[in-house]
């Protein structure tokens, strides 16, 4: 690995070392982290822009009693391999190995499990408040007789002692409303409370808004003598003993005049500012959070950081690099691995499709939150500009302005997520469900997700969704359907989902019948007929190819059965219902959790029929958090697969059904 990495299993390994010695450990790690992300996968071009500022972070303070809060957790790998994982990458993301964000359950050092953007302030906050709940004015000895007189007598030994508590804030996650609300309450914190601003221009896409607008034409006014000016300045004036924030806060003021001051933003929320400053300069960081540590309320530093530095790919195309699949380093270069066969992903058919509909009906409107990439826009971002809109990382803005689109006639299409749609749940609800507007939520990433784990898996969009009065859920199954979905719900008056997830299209003669039949509202399609059948394998989504692949192996056994693609979750259609009127069982199949999706929905409406409930088998995740592997391994855990679809149907068959209690 490196002189000096090898020498490093702890943070107090790290604080051993002189300061004039950091930077080679600091080149180390930034080549490790590419050589393990070129092998498995992961965040790549953050990870290598937050090297020096996590260092900076842990050789100043003890994150065993210091709490460290991670935003976007996926700039985490510096902090991780400092704390004890650096043989997990030999299989990052993958079982067995770590996992690319924040985990408490691995390592005392990981506060919250996190991957969504705008957590960081608001939970720092919570901890702050739960510090000062627990300060010595208040506090009881351990054995309950009376308060800590000797912290009371000495109340700057107690603030001295007190766990400080720092939040990261990165990749744009500042733009999130949550993050605003964050800084509004900031002063209910009576204690000491640092954020770091780590501004690196992006988000997984450039950065959008106001704000981010803001902060890069602040980027733009400084130049590097500025940042060094800056970083003189700050620590000439740092607070220190009998000189508060507030009077090293003008003194930096008096001392430094900027074209457009970064201050004036924080300033009107009444939030104490520092910078920017260099985030590569660990001399320098080290100094001001010796400093800003010391402080008895909150305060933000702002630092300047590259993202992709140190590798010239990810350097110039952070988008490509900032979550990738293994790679070739060829020198200064990559080489992307290729897939085993070429193959067209759901969200490459739906960028297709979406963008071949909009040349026909200049209605439609595509919306996405920092993710035109990832949710397959990029094409349609080029030919309609005028008729795109990236709102960055704020999914519920997203929505709402989706229902004023819809408002005014237009056909908003809203690219997200699953595990991101769940941040705008009430936006749904209150300005699209209950308006009734015809707003599409095209949901990628839906179902198991593979190596981003629990924090990513789209496992509860189905039971989310379908209890919301006007919502019409649907899925597609094959990439001839999304087109076909797509068009089922830009004729629509109500609101729709479309469900789909991170995977390769299985090929178009996969399921007989589908081309053939236009999507029709609660409408079902018979895919496979079983001579004289007594079962029907029931599926919603892309596991209809498990299921015909069950169907094929029942049928080398001499075993009937149906195999019918549900199309819908929302209304389900009554003639799945009528099967169970006829003694007909049936297996329901999806890539959701077993509570509140879609063979929930079929038990539900069997059960309000009055229908034996002892026909119905239904398979999906079960009720836990489940961990990063590959998508394949995932479905495999649940039982979600040709195998377990098959023996299900055996058991049925050979009334052996016993209720296994998953």
């Amino acid at each position: 690995m490196g002189k000096y990495l090898d020498a490093i299993g702890s943070p107090a390994d790290l604080k051993k070392l002189p300061v004039a010695e950091l930077e080679p450990l600091a080149e180390e790690i930034r080549q490790f982290i590419l050589r393990s992300v070129s092998r498995t996968g992961g965040h790549l071009a953050s990870n290598l822009g937050a090297v020096e500022l996590t260092l900076a972070l842990h050789y100043v303070f003890d994150f065993q009693q210091d709490k460290l809060l991670w935003d976007v957790g996926h700039q985490c790998y510096t902090h991780k391999i400092i704390t004890g994982r650096k043989a997990g990458f030999e299989l990052l993301r993958h079982a067995g190995g770590i996992s690319g964000f924040p985990n408490p359950a691995e390592s005392e050092y990981d506060q919250f499990a996190v991957g969504h953007a705008g957590t960081s302030i608001a939970t720092a906050i919570g901890m702050a408040l739960g510090e000062q709940l627990k300060a010595p004015t208040g506090r009881r000895t351990e054995d309950g007789g009376g308060l800590a007189q000797s912290a009371v007598r000495n109340p700057q030994s107690a603030i001295a002692t007190a766990p400080k508590i720092v939040a990261v804030v990165g990749d744009a996650s500042i733009v999130n409303g949550v993050s605003f609300e964050g800084l509004n309450n900031l002063g209910l914190v009576k204690r000491q409370m640092l954020i770091v601003l780590n501004d690196n221009s992006m988000a997984i896409d450039v950065t959008v808004g106001a704000v981010a607008k803001y902060f890069s034409r602040v980027r733009l006014s400084h130049t590097y003598e500025d940042l060094r000016r800056t970083t003189r300045s700050v620590l000439e004036h740092l607070p220190g003993i009998g000189r508060s924030v507030e009077e090293a806060l003008e003194r930096i003021k008096k001392s430094i005049r900027m074209a457009m001051p970064p201050s004036q933003l924080f300033e009107s929320l009444n939030v104490p500012y520092f910078g920017p400053v260099d985030g590569h300069d660990m001399e320098s960081l080290i100094k001001i959070f010796r400093s800003l540590g010391q402080t008895d309320h909150p305060v933000l530093l702002h630092v300047y950081t590259k993202k992709g530095k140190g590798f010239n790919p990810a350097d110039k195309g952070p988008t490509r690099f900032h979550s990738t699949g293994p790679f070739k380093i060829n020198g200064d270069t990559t080489v992307d691995l290729p897939p085993a066969a070429p193959a067209r992903c759901f969200t490459d058919a739906f960028g297709e499709s979406l963008t071949a509909l909009a040349e026909q009906d200049d209605r439609i409107v595509a919306i996405t939150s920092a993710m035109c990439d990832g949710t397959g826009l990029v094409d349609f971002r080029k030919k309609f500009p005028e008729r795109f809109y990236d709102v960055g990382i704020a999914e519920s803005a997203a929505v709402d302005i989706a229902a004023g689109l819809a408002k005014t006639g237009m056909r908003p299409v809203v690219c997200i997520y699953s595990t991101f749609l769940q941040r705008s749940f009430d936006q749904i609800a209150q300005e699209v469900a209950l308006q009734d507007l015809p707003v599409i939520f095209c949901v990628d990433r839906a179902g198991m997700v593979g190596p981003d784990g629990a924090t990513h898996h789209g496992l509860m969009d189905i039971g989310y969704l379908r209890m919301l009065p006007n919502m019409v859920l649907t899925a597609p199954a094959d990439a001839v359907e999304m087109r076909q979905a797509l068009e089922f719900a830009l004729g629509q008056t109500q609101p729709v989902v479309v469900r789909y997830p991170k995977d390769f299209v299985p090929p178009e003669d996969s399921a007989p019948g589908i081309v053939e039949t236009p999507f029709e509202l609660g409408k079902s399609v018979l895919v496979w007929r079983g001579h004289k059948s007594s079962l029907a394998i029931v599926c919603y989504g892309t596991v209809l190819t498990e299921a015909l692949a069950a169907a094929e192996v029942l049928s080398s056994e001499k075993i009937a059965v149906d195999v019918i693609n549900a199309r819908f979750a929302a209304p389900i259609d009554g003639k799945i219902i009528s099967l169970l009127s006829r003694g007909k069982k049936v297996i329901t199949v999806e890539d959701h959790y077993l509570s509140c999706g879609f063979g929930s929905a079929v038990l539900e409406q069997a059960a309000t029929s009055g229908h034996d409930l002892g026909l119905v088998r239904v398979l999906g995740a079960p009720r836990c958090f489940i961990g990063h592997d590959l998508r394949t391994a995932q479905l495999m855990e649940a039982g979600i697969n040709a195998d377990e679809i098959a023996q299900t149907a055996r058991e049925m068959l050979a009334d052996q059904y016993v209720r296994s209690g998953r």
